[in-house]
């Protein structure tokens, strides 16, 4: 398999007060530089919406006492243009049965919107609640596989949310007898037309089996590999480079591990990682794993699973944009903070700054490969006298902070009290872990990283 792994160890990142409590079976997404947590569980079900600031590391716990959701475990949690969706998870009752569990969240406005009760007659377009699910996006749509749904028991329903036009579509019914099959508590991922599910429950049996959604096609395809991870449930799965990689889970009522593996999708092969730590690492389970880097999947990656040699000729004007190679910079997380707050006039700027580039596929991040003074020698000398050293600006959009980046440059606006952090190889990434089961003797969340320099 090509590139090899150096670095691979857990390593603990303290959380400033406050922050959310340690929690398991909870939602985690990254979002225009945020990540944004939902609910979960600790001795009881929990109802609080946090945002972490990833360069300051610092949480804010914000509202949703109006519109938004109540106590959730199990849910999920996906971010499309700057809106989450949050689907599922809620206490089963008689009530919970008669309504369709989505509430929208605009990160911009800060508003909920919920998807109102739907009348009997008409249950069927649209998905009942349900917990243990997963939900991936794939261009303007969000799809939903499976997951336990009270009294009824498994579900292997697979749904889809149109975005745009907000309607429910069933793609397949527990009378169809290829797929996966009913289960809960597996994990799904993108990757180009295809969507990736591993493991989880069926019925008291945990599986470990691979199953490929052709989004083209529409049909599924199992694939048969050896080796590979034990059977597994409440694991958390997350798309690196050409590779899927599947961290923790377990056997239900039994400890859960801290096996790293990574599958690598053109090789259809399996490899594990060493992810042994010297710190005070607990394995988990119904944990939730997030990628910061240039060769982790962001939400832009979703909205543009073309494959690459169709990308060319695309023409579309909702194509995301991305800067010219030799102003782009790619950063990942540190603990410290190293920029501060934008000011309006500097954001009206950076989204101007940022429309106004030219269009190149989305989801490609590099560094400098040229050197400043072979592109415009008198921007070089600037920039080098401000700083030598990058400075961290870390997001899920990552052509967007990098147009923060280069505006900031261009207006000054990178002073002596900022920060600075080391300098950041192009092959650098780092993978989040929050929270999961057993929950830590701390009250703050369980907050881990792992840097990856790949080669």
């Amino acid at each position: 398999m090509k590139g090899q792994t150096a670095h691979c160890d857990w390593k603990s990142a303290p959380q400033k007060q406050p922050s959310p409590c340690d929690r398991y079976k909870h939602a985690c997404i990254i979002c225009r530089g945020f990540i944004y947590l939902y609910g979960g569980r600790n001795t009881t079900s929990l109802g609080d919406f946090w945002r972490y600031d990833i360069v300051k590391n610092e949480w804010e716990m914000l509202d949703c006492s109006r519109d938004g959701p109540e106590e959730l475990e199990e849910h999920s949690m996906v971010a499309y243009k700057g809106t989450l969706y949050i689907f599922g998870g809620m206490v089963d009752s008689a009530f919970t049965q008669a309504k369709t569990p989505l509430w929208i969240y605009d990160t911009d406005s800060a508003r909920w919107t919920e998807c109102r009760n739907v009348p009997a007659e008409t249950e069927i377009s649209a998905p009942t609640n349900r917990k243990g699910h997963s939900a991936v996006v794939y261009h303007c749509s969000m799809y939903i596989y499976g997951g336990y749904v009270g009294i009824r028991g498994i579900s292997q329903e697979f749904w889809t949310f149109h975005f745009d036009t907000r309607k429910w579509l069933c793609i397949s019914t527990p009378s169809d007898s290829t797929g996966p099959g009913a289960r809960h508590g597996h994990s799904a991922v993108v990757y180009h037309t295809g969507m990736y599910l591993f493991g989880g429950l069926m019925g008291l049996s945990e599986q470990k089996d691979l199953w490929k959604w052709d989004f083209i096609s529409s049909s599924w395809s199992n694939i048969r590999t050896s080796l590979g991870p034990p059977p597994v449930v409440g694991h958390a799965s997350i798309v690196f480079k050409d590779s899927m990689l599947i961290f923790g889970g377990g056997i239900s009522n039994s400890s859960p591990n801290d096996d790293l593996w990574q599958y690598h999708f053109h090789t259809q092969t399996w490899k594990k990682l060493s992810s042994t730590t010297k710190a005070k690492f607990s394995p988990k389970m119904y944990h939730c794993i997030l990628g910061i880097g240039v060769d982790f999947q962001t939400t832009s990656d979703f909205t543009d699973t073309v494959p690459s040699h169709q990308k060319s000729k695309q023409k579309d004007h909702h194509q995301l944009v991305t800067i010219p190679k030799h102003t782009r910079f790619c950063k990942y997380f540190r603990q410290q903070p190293a920029y501060r707050v934008l000011s309006n006039k500097e954001r009206n700027a950076i989204e101007m700054k940022t429309f106004s580039l030219p269009l190149e596929p989305a989801g490609f991040c590099a560094f400098r490969s040229t050197s400043e003074a072979q592109l415009d020698p008198n921007r070089a000398t600037n920039v080098e006298s401000k700083d030598r050293s990058l400075h961290l600006f870390v997001s899920s959009e990552k052509k967007t902070f990098a147009a923060a980046q280069v505006v900031r440059e261009e207006e000054g606006a990178i002073t002596q009290d900022t920060a600075p952090v080391d300098e950041v190889s192009c092959d650098t990434n780092v993978l989040l872990l929050l929270g999961g089961k057993p929950l830590s003797s701390f009250s703050e969340i369980s907050f881990w990283q792992m840097e990856f320099d790949t080669f």
